[in-house]
């Protein structure tokens, strides 16, 4: 999935195929780190018996955070290498979206070999890669609860663990400014050169072989058989309600042939429509469903334009 990603954003040519086993372990290991910290503000601010799920992220690299933002241009802070927003599900139902800032901090970072290769939760064998996790400021009860209620908890209760990164960057941080400033440069540069590209371009990207193309050839021959009904009601459809659903139906028609793994997920969340919060389950797992099906399709294209004889 990881070497996938890379595809689809154009960068495997500036990442060395040996790397990519330690690029992902450092890249599972953050995710799981920052999780843990997702949990431990959730546990304090929301309580609950059941843990909540992550409803979806974004990645946002290009933006600054306002607290990144004060940190560097107020206090001398470093800026982040990433920035992620994270959303929640809690039991009740409620949503709640988390901001993320990445940093670096050179000065601890590691020689040891092993440190290339962290365990999922070896939550201690990255001190150098630092991750500010708060709830996005998004209405008066999550500012509450940034100002008040974990300060409170950390302080007064002492009933949690949670430790957040400091305002006030340290001597050796302050040394790596005009790095990260290099770094964030770069991103910005990157992203300018490149765009914003739709899931379709980004499909497009990807470097296509003629075994591939005879794959999708065929996948999407085995569509043309499979949903001719949901296409005539398309085609036939009058109301913008009867258009929509015809339109889904054929998504996920579609899914079930060019992403299988996708569609199983979506099936099994529908089939377990009666617990709590399977609405909100359903309409993530057909995001990601519509989002695989827009990227074969734009892959179909490529292929069709590449190796016309495959699909004649």
């Amino acid at each position: 999935m990881f070497y996938n990603a890379l595809a689809r954003k154009g960068k495997l040519e500036e990442t060395d195929e040996a790397d990519i086993d330690s690029v992902v372990a450092l890249h599972n290991n953050m995710n799981e780190k920052t999780w843990r910290k997702v949990l431990e503000w959730e546990a304090t601010i929301a309580g609950g018996s059941v843990t909540p799920k992550l409803l979806k992220f974004q990645g946002r690299p290009t933006d600054l955070s306002p607290k990144a933002a004060f940190k560097h241009y107020v206090l001398g802070h470093p800026l982040p290498y990433d920035r992620h927003d994270w959303t929640v599900l809690r039991e009740d139902g409620t949503t709640v979206r988390y901001v993320i800032d990445y940093y670096h901090d050179e000065s601890s970072a590691s020689d040891d070999a092993s440190t290339a290769k962290p365990g999922l939760n070896d939550f201690h064998a990255t001190p150098s890669l630092l991750v500010d996790v708060r709830p996005a400021l998004d209405g008066p009860r999550e500012a509450w609860n940034r100002v008040f209620t974990m300060p409170y908890a950390r302080h007064i209760e002492k009933k949690t663990d949670f430790v957040p990164l400091p305002m006030q960057p340290s001597p050796d941080m302050k040394s790596q400014v005009k790095d990260s400033v290099q770094v964030w440069e770069s991103i910005q540069a990157a992203a300018a050169s490149k765009g914003t590209r739709s899931p379709e371009e980004e499909a497009v990207a990807i470097e296509i072989d003629e075994r591939d193309a005879k794959k999708l050839a065929q996948s999407f021959a085995e569509i043309l058989r499979q949903c001719r009904e949901a296409q005539e009601r398309i085609n036939k459809c009058d109301t913008e309600e009867e258009c929509a659903k015809a339109s889904v139906d054929l998504t996920i028609c579609m899914s079930k042939i060019v992403c299988p793994i996708q569609y199983e997920a979506l099936a099994k969340n529908i089939a377990d429509e009666s617990s709590p919060h399977a609405q909100e389950r359903i309409e993530a797992a057909l995001t990601v469903v519509n989002d695989c099906v827009v990227m074969k399709t734009g892959q179909q294209v490529a292929a069709k334009k590449k190796y016309p004889h495959l699909f004649r």
